[in-house]
């Protein structure tokens, strides 16, 4: 067999970033190590377990990081990096811990692009240090957003149908794309313990606020648009095909028309995922090893309250009106939330092969969030997105609150010009979801592909 060229690599068979390599030994159940807070850091094996009384952003935030290795949440998340290498030194090592079995996350701070911008937005936008002003600004949007869901559920209770249903997935929805979003990612407030509370705003709108932090954060966000690690690019399977490289079968050909009755059904299946996932404590895409028990009950109990809230009208209205309430909830806050996470990461321009092909930890991670995203709109849409339609923005500062979004975006574009990589943006939601439907007939229509052996932006400090 002729040998690849310098240039060219065979594409890695990468486990999920939570479970032993091939052939290593296994810190997960070993008893040595099960009872221990572990977490690595470049290369490096740390008990967080001091930490946890310390830590700014949270306990439930913190928990993220057990039992994988951490450096691309860490550094992702930390508009002042040093602050975040500091705290590691004073963390206990792990003496005898076999790093080499977990697999390598992807590494923020080795990338150029994103040192330039980082550093900009430290000076430009946050110059004083220290007090967590990339925090604020939320609390105009989160009381105008909890505002029209308490009106919208007014209308709901008092007069259940599929119209007033419709109205409470649009308040559900609303919240679903910026307050729980924000929240979680520990952003809508300088306080972990408000960000905690509004997080669970996600658990009354039917998710999980648990289940949601894992799969988004661990899996998506640190693996972007990979066809081997984010779950978001393989749960939709077998019914939706968003990457050439899945299997693909004859009905993906029908895929830009029945997506529109396949989404509406995306919270029956948030429904089951969600619980599914607290029995195998496993999100797919990311396992639940720093999960608390409390943590754990939030999925029953956000269940109770989604439910209890959803059925209530039954007390004074008739099932039938209650029922077509639901369905009208369910199909409208799945259609609005479905439409508006999907298109970002699926058109073109986001799907370059070569840049997704399971080896996240070669690439340059700050590189790999502008390849596989895209925008759309500007101050308006980001108001009513969370700053979702500025996702190339929110994925490079995931903890920094959405108002900022807007003139981050400027610094983005500028240094992504200076480098010569591609930043793209469309003007508004109904362009970019012109292109989403041509991609995803596109998708269904083209013949299945392999790994990509030639990364195009590959980091030559790691590669």
């Amino acid at each position: 067999m002729d040998k690849p060229a310098e240039d060219e690599r065979v594409a890695l068979q990468t486990p999920r970033p939570d479970v032993a390599q091939p052939g290593a030994a296994d810190p997960w159940n070993d008893e040595k190590w099960q009872k221990t807070k572990w977490t690595v850091y470049r290369d490096v094996a740390y008990d967080l377990g001091p930490f946890f009384e310390k830590h700014p952003g949270g306990n439930w935030l913190l928990n993220l990081a057990i039992g994988r290795d951490c450096t691309a949440l860490m550094e992702s998340y930390h508009l002042r990096p040093e602050v975040a290498t500091a705290r590691f030194r004073m963390l206990p090592k792990l003496e005898g811990f076999p790093v080499e079995a977990v697999p390598r996350s992807p590494r923020p701070n080795d990338s150029p692009l994103y040192n330039n911008i980082r550093n900009r937005v430290r000076e430009e936008l946050f110059p004083e240090e220290g007090k967590n002003k990339h925090r604020m600004g939320g609390d105009f949007a989160t009381c105008v957003i909890l505002g029209f869901a308490t009106f919208a559920y007014t209308v709901y209770a008092m007069m259940p149908g599929f119209l007033s249903g419709m109205l409470l997935g649009l308040g559900g929805a609303w919240i679903g794309l910026t307050i729980q979003h924000c929240a979680n990612h520990g952003a809508m407030s300088p306080s972990p313990a408000v960000n905690g509370v509004l997080g669970l705003t996600n658990d009354l709108i039917g998710g999980s606020s648990l289940m949601w932090r894992y799969h988004h954060q661990v899996s998506h966000h640190i693996h972007c648009n990979d066809n081997a690690l984010d779950q978001d690019v393989y749960t939709a399977m077998p019914l939706l095909r968003f990457d050439a490289r899945r299997p693909k079968a004859w009905y993906h050909r029908f895929q830009q028309w029945y997506m529109f009755l396949a989404f509406p059904l995306m919270q029956v299946a948030f429904q089951v995922g969600d619980i599914a996932g607290l029995f195998t404590r496993d999100t797919e895409g990311a396992k639940l090893h720093g999960a608390t028990t409390w943590e754990l009950t939030t999925v029953v109990l956000g269940k109770i309250a989604h439910f209890g809230l959803l059925l209530g009208p039954l007390l004074q209205h008739s099932a039938a009106a209650v029922a077509a309430g639901v369905v009208g909830f369910t199909a409208c806050q799945g259609m609005v939330l479905a439409c508006t996470f999907a298109v970002s990461h699926n058109v073109k321009e986001a799907k370059v092969v070569e840049d997704t092909g399971g080896e996240a930890w070669e690439r340059d991670w700050g590189v790999q969030q502008l390849v596989t995203s895209a925008d759309w709109g500007g101050k308006i849409g980001n108001f009513f997105t969370g700053g979702l339609n500025l996702q190339v923005e929110h994925h490079l500062f995931p903890a920094i609150c959405f108002v900022h979004y807007p003139a981050i975006a400027k610094i983005v574009q500028e240094e992504a010009a200076k480098l010569n990589i591609p930043y793209s943006s469309y003007r508004t939601l109904p362009a970019i979801f012109v292109e989403f439907w041509r991609f995803v007939r596109e998708m269904g229509r083209a013949e299945q592909i392999g790994d990509v052996l030639r990364p195009r932006h590959a980091n030559p400090q790691l590669a």
